[in-house]
């Protein structure tokens, strides 16, 4: 899972690397503050909306930066938010990392009764 989660954190620094920053409005709330439907123009003049997928707490109506690959505007829109961007690396990160220590502490448990019963015999 670590392995995968830096991936997609490596992914996430090219799309940061490779992306442009346009201005976008939020034009509905769809399920509360935390999930937004966002319009914006793309640098060649297409009109774009998308819904962004929590990671935010905007209100209807309130400006936004809206960060999108060139080649994919519609696809890989999102607002140009450290929580936006960054979110879903650093919770799958974070569950990477408690799953991780788990399986050391349970190997090391392991390790520690195994050898505790091989002396007694």
């Amino acid at each position: 899972m670590l392995i995968a989660v830096a991936l997609y954190a490596q992914s996430t620094r090219e799309f940061l690397r490779t992306s442009v920053v346009v201005p976008g409005r939020v034009i509905k709330l769809n399920a509360g503050p935390h999930h937004p439907e966002i319009a914006f123009t793309t640098l060649a003049g297409e009109q774009v909306e998308y819904a962004q997928g929590g990671g935010v707490s905007v209100q209807d109506g309130e400006a936004v930066e809206v960060r999108y690959a060139p080649d994919a505007p519609r696809m890989t829109a999102q607002m140009n938010t450290f929580g936006a961007i960054w979110g879903a690396v650093l919770a799958l990160g974070g569950m990477g990392m408690v799953f991780f220590v788990g399986g050391v502490v349970q190997l090391r448990l392991g390790v520690r009764a195994w050898r505790s019963g091989r002396k007694r015999a």
